[in-house]
């Protein structure tokens, strides 16, 4: 979140307590919200998003430790900074705040130049810890990166089997309209594709997994699961479809772009693949090698998807029954539908 000044989150039950941080955060140049006591922090972080919390641990009801536990407990806060203020001294009670997962703690009375200096510091690591999020954002989906950056080990190779949905999509006649092209204008037409088919995944909650070329591998139900994935999948297709027959490549008047997508559902496996130096995150399995024939077999403009898919959406859209399909590669044949449309909502 962009700020002109860091926001500290100040909570204590002690009014006198809270009027000394706010008179000396904001000599120090930064803004500061209050909370009075463990429940009202929570709510404070939910509306306000802090850059900091200044928690005192001694509080009535819910103390610091258990509001710490609280905040660690939801991944979004896992690099929210916790400065714990208290009056205890023994190391066993300092133990339990870097266990509920403080970073650091400072003792009452406390010295104003040791509180600016310990400020200072979480504030940098902090900083440090957003670019590196919004560096990493830009090669991975956000939410594989947030995983990576709320469990950093967490980040091997090996998965964990779930039920996903998957997607690929690419342009239909990419080689003929980029044949006598120059580099720079099929550079320019694939940046201004992908980023409207990436951003239409993300909308979704969807994670994508690779750009190829002129296509995308999306996924959905990994490393965040939704109960509707399915439909979340078949949304993003129908927005994508949209927006790149819309698109306009300045270098290629008169062109419009059309996208062929597949789209399965099904057990998968879901996690990092690769070698130990260079990996990704991805889902491997049957349903994931159907999506990408299914994805090989749709016409320009169209979005196939497979019967485990249409059965979960099938209240949600319109589509044209396909019947049987030989895929290429498979020897068997694959039951298909082509998405149309969202079902209109009809007025009651």
């Amino acid at each position: 979140m962009n700020r002109s000044r860091p926001l500290i989150l100040t909570v204590d039950d002690e009014p006198a307590n809270r009027a000394l941080l706010r008179k000396l955060l904001g000599h120090q140049g930064y803004d500061v919200v209050e909370a009075e006591d463990g429940a009202a922090a929570l709510a404070a972080v939910e509306e306000h998003h802090p850059d900091l919390v200044c928690l005192d641990v001694m509080m009535p009801r819910m103390d610091g430790i258990e509001v710490c536990q609280r905040l660690r407990s939801q991944p979004k806060n896992a690099g929210l900074p916790i400065l714990l203020l208290t009056a205890l001294d023994r190391s066993e009670d300092r133990a339990r705040g870097l266990e509920a997962g403080a970073n650091d703690f400072l003792s009452k009375p406390f010295d104003e130049i040791e509180l600016a200096a310990r400020i200072r510091s979480l504030l940098r690591t902090k900083a440090l810890q957003d670019r590196l999020a919004d560096l990493l954002g830009q090669y991975v989906s956000e939410s594989v990166a947030a995983e990576a950056l709320r469990d950093p080990y967490a980040v091997s190779l090996g998965g964990d089997r779930r039920h996903a949905t998957t997607l690929f999509a690419d342009v239909r006649g990419y080689m003929a309209l980029v044949a006598e092209q120059p580099p720079e204008t099929t550079l320019d037409l694939l940046n201004r594709y992908l980023t409207v088919v990436s951003d239409a995944v993300e909308d979704e909650g969807g994670t994508v997994a690779d750009l190829l070329g002129d296509g995308i591998f999306a996924f959905f139900g990994a490393p965040v699961m939704h109960a509707d994935d399915p439909a979340r999948a078949v949304r993003a297709a129908l927005v994508m479809q949209a927006a790149v027959s819309r698109l306009e490549i300045p270098s290629m008047p008169g062109v419009r772009l059309q996208t062929g997508i597949g789209i399965t559902t099904g057990e998968v496996i879901a996690g990092n693949v690769g070698s130990e130096r260079r990996m990704h995150y991805a889902v491997v399995g049957e349903p994931v090698n159907v999506a990408a024939r299914l994805q090989t077999a749709a016409g320009p403009g169209q979005i196939l998807i497979d019967d485990a898919t249409h059965r979960v959406v099938s209240d949600l859209v319109t589509v044209q029954d396909l019947g049987s399909l030989r895929l290429a590669g498979k020897g068997e044949w694959v039951h298909a539908y082509n998405v149309l449309a969202l079902e209109q909502v009809r007025p009651a």
